[in-house]
């Protein structure tokens, strides 16, 4: 069952959809609603409904409540994945496939290596990948949108969090394996973890460096070297493993 995203919180038995909404756009003219068509509907404060259409015309979708759904899909940690901006639509691709695996907020920022330049089309770019964002967080079932934000190295790196890790492919070859599976399972529930990755040259020395002063720890992702776009997606596999289907 298809579903949408309301930018307010649901009051009454009813869900008013006008034609200056995209939901309507889509519910009723792509999908071809009619009087007995239904969608799963997310309010702004996570409530889930099932709305069936009672009356619908050129203006205006009038749904009634018929079930409300009580399932939380959501990581039990709040995710934020920082990454470098990628070359071609591989953000794209990458921001469609970590919505998909429930991270909270994906942040690009500037690093030593970057090579994508993203300056002159950068409100462009965040608007495309927030709508990604949403369309993932739609079909994946969510209960919210991850936030897009291009943040500045050093605002960044201030970003509050519980938890800290950046990958770094040297940790991987000198045989780290267990920073990532300690961190995670520790974690409390509900914590705010942070995870770096650089971008395809990888992260500067000094970058390691000052990740590490800020209390951000170094982890390998196995022995193989991974894709900039991949190894976030390996990262949170592994925190949906251990903390959603590990007994």
């Amino acid at each position: 069952m298809q579903r949408y995203f309301l930018n307010n919180v649901i009051e009454g038995e009813y869900i008013i959809l006008t034609s200056d909404q995209d939901i309507f756009k889509h519910f009723g003219k792509v999908l071809r609603a009619r009087a007995g068509s239904q969608a799963e509907f997310v309010s702004e404060n996570r409530q889930v409904v099932i709305g069936e259409v009672v009356t619908i015309d050129t203006s205006k979708i009038t749904l009634k409540i018929v079930k409300r759904l009580e399932n939380d899909v959501e990581l039990p940690l709040n995710v934020t994945v920082i990454v470098s901006p990628l070359k071609n639509d591989r953000s794209d691709w990458f921001v469609q496939k970590a919505t998909e695996l429930g991270a909270n907020r994906i942040v690009f920022t500037e690093m030593v290596r970057t090579v994508a330049d993203w300056k002159k089309q950068r409100e462009k770019k965040k608007q495309r990948l927030q709508k990604i964002a949403q369309a993932a967080a739609e079909q994946a079932h969510r209960l919210m949108i991850p936030e897009i934000s291009f943040l500045h190295w050093h605002d960044m790196i201030n970003l509050p969090k519980q938890v800290g890790i950046v990958a770094w492919e040297e940790s991987a070859r000198a045989g780290e394996i267990s920073t990532l599976i300690k961190l995670i399972k520790l974690a409390p529930e509900n914590a705010n973890v942070n995870l770096i990755f650089g971008p395809e040259g990888g992260l500067s020395e000094s970058e390691i460096t000052e990740l590490t002063q800020l209390d951000y720890q170094q982890a390998g992702l196995g022995p193989r070297i991974l894709r900039a776009e991949t190894a976030p997606l390996y990262a949170l596999s592994a925190i949906s493993v251990l903390r959603e289907l590990n007994e």
